[in-house]
């Protein structure tokens, strides 16, 4: 039976490096919408590159905490 009374509980607050990697993550989604929105009023030749570069900016903005925690729990 485990003693559940003795174990630590962690800490739930974020670390300076969360910090920084939820602020980089939010800059980049930020950036990302700007591009999406300007692939629909973008020069002409431009609008299909603005369009998907905006896309894929976003969707890699989600991944950039997913891979950071991935590569501290690995390390832990």
């Amino acid at each position: 039976m485990s003693n559940i009374a003795t174990t630590k509980r962690t800490r739930n607050s974020a670390s300076f490096a969360d910090v920084i990697v939820f602020i980089v993550s939010f800059a980049l989604f930020v950036f990302g919408l700007y591009l999406f929105g300007a692939g629909f009023y973008g020069a002409a030749g431009t609008e299909f590159w603005l369009f998907w570069a905006g896309l894929l900016a976003s969707c890699f903005a989600f991944l950039i905490p997913i891979v950071y925690h991935w590569a501290l729990d690995r390390k832990a």
